[in-house]
């Protein structure tokens, strides 16, 4: 035991000072970048923040459909040179207030950040579930003592000096991840695709119509609605209390080994209705401090504890089903981004009314918090992070490939070669055909399904099953999962155990 956690340790201490950096990294772009930029061309953060999430949104197909395309070197270079070169066209554009420059940099500033965030969720999920959950809330504590340490040094007031300090922190958040992210990028690069293994494991990843992807929308939009309170910056103290909860969790990591993910959820919930619930309070212009603060106070804390949640949900749905991590961390991140795309110009829209009319302002606030709280209410009142965590099954891919290949070459070398079966293989076979009749007619199959229950059973995958039968890829997809949901099974696998057993009966 000790052994292994002598080997364990390094590995939770790279990944955790990834994410502290990377954390970082967004920090001094959303604090000290582009307040500058915005005073020169105001749209130049919602086309970096779209740009950032339409590249996840291309790596997670990527990694879906083709994971062959997933080479790390490849991907970290473009990505963190071209980000090197967008932050030094925003530097260069702000001096010279050039707007074609912050035009051409703004596209490109967000790659690099979006990149290095998969890069770490990929990273979690190499680390494990457990050690993420130690991890996470570290990494979310750490930065923010660097971040005090930048405030302190006014780094903020320096546009040169914020510049260097986000292209360092990338490359450091890089160098630290590379090797853990490395490992399950070169493992799925010859894997099965997972466009294909959902059909016959579809278990085996979470569906894109999930209520944890519309969490991660609504919750990153209350993100996108503090940050886009550029009037109503949080001080100091804001700050600390922000990072309250945050290292709460951290302090019941430490003491109880774990954390409830759906316990995470209910306190980020809280924290967001409360940041809403004070909306009207800075809407209203009061003078008293804590009315000016406490709505950007509370929306911080609420999104930090999310995304607290989103990453140990990476780390846990990735290890579970590690050749899915890359799809996975670049889905929900790509999500995160589309959030706070969303939130900012709503809260900037909502400030724009609250110039001229408070009240339609106010009024307005009060339907969002409706909206959101509706939401938990009702949407979410039955629904289980953590349920939804163990109902992740790993995807059998070697067994299904050798199978699929090794019963692809019987059939080829039949019609090529072989004029008949020997009578022992075909013994076998009608006792395979008879078993799988068995179990389509206990469980009830209708005549299609038999024959791609048959066809499952041989190991087959979902390209196959579509050309042999002739049908389209939803078609298999449905009759696929009508067949699980009748015989009560979550995988290939695990039909085909089904049919071994009725075979030995």
């Amino acid at each position: 035991m000790d052994t292994t956690e002598r080997v364990a340790m390094p590995a939770t201490l790279r990944v955790c000072a990834a994410l502290t950096l990377a954390l970082l990294s967004s920090f001094i772009v959303n604090t000290m970048l582009f307040p500058n930029v915005a005073l020169v061309m105001p749209i130049a953060r919602e086309i970096s923040t779209y740009c950032g999430a339409a590249f996840s949104i291309a790596v997670a197909i990527a990694a879906y459909v083709r994971p062959s395309l997933m080479r790390e070197s490849a991907w970290s270079a473009a990505c963190l040179a071209s980000t090197v070169g967008a932050a030094i066209l925003l530097y260069i554009g702000v001096l010279t207030k050039n707007t074609a420059m912050l035009l051409l940099g703004a596209p490109f500033g967000g790659l690099g950040s979006a990149w290095l965030a998969v890069l770490t969720g990929v990273g979690l999920a190499n680390l494990g579930a457990a050690r993420a959950m130690v991890a996470v809330p570290s990494g979310f504590v750490l930065q923010y003592a660097f971040r005090c340490g930048l405030m302190a040094l006014d780094l903020p007031s320096s546009m040169g000096l914020a510049t260097i300090a986000f292209v360092a922190t990338l490359i450091a958040s890089y160098a630290f991840i590379r090797h853990d992210a490395r490992t399950i990028l070169s493992g799925i690069q010859d894997s099965t695709a997972p466009t294909v293994l959902n059909v016959t494991s579809p278990s085996s990843y979470i569906s894109f119509s999930s209520l944890t992807f519309v969490s991660i929308l609504l919750f990153n939009i209350a993100c996108g609605f503090a940050l886009g309170n550029a009037k109503n910056e949080l001080s100091a103290a804001g700050s600390l209390i922000s990072f309250i909860p945050v290292t709460i969790a951290l302090a019941v990591v430490v003491a109880r080994g774990s954390i409830s993910t759906d316990g995470l959820y209910r306190g980020a919930a809280l924290l967001v209705f409360a940041g809403f619930l004070t909306t009207p309070l800075l809407m209203l212009g009061s003078g008293d401090p804590f009315s000016m603060q406490a709505h950007s106070t509370f929306l911080s804390a609420g999104s930090d504890m999310f995304n607290v949640l989103m990453y140990c949900l990476i780390a846990a749905v990735g290890a579970r089903n590690k050749l899915g991590a890359v799809a996975v961390s670049a889905s929900f991140l790509a999500t995160q981004w589309l959030g706070i795309g969303i939130g900012a110009p709503i809260a900037q829209f909502v400030n724009g009314i609250s110039a001229s009319n408070a009240t339609v302002a106010a009024w307005i606030t009060m339907a969002i918090t409706f909206a959101f709280v509706a939401y938990n209410y009702v949407a979410m009142r039955n629904y289980s992070f953590a349920e939804t965590i163990e109902g992740i099954r790993p995807a059998h891919t070697e067994s299904l490939a050798e199978n699929t290949s090794e019963n692809d070459a019987s059939i080829q070398s039949s019609d090529a070669s072989e004029p008949a079966e020997s009578p022992q293989r075909q013994s076998d076979d009608t006792a395979f055909k008879t078993a799988c009749a068995t179990v389509a007619q206990r469980h009830r199959l209708t005549a299609r399904e038999t024959e791609v229950f048959e066809l499952l059973a041989r190991g087959r995958t979902s390209p196959v099953i579509q050309e042999k039968l002739v049908l389209s890829h939803n078609t298999v997809k449905t009759h696929v999962r009508h067949i699980y949901a009748k015989l009560d099974v979550h995988s290939q696998q695990e039909l085909i155990s089904m049919v071994e057993e009725a075979t030995e009966e």
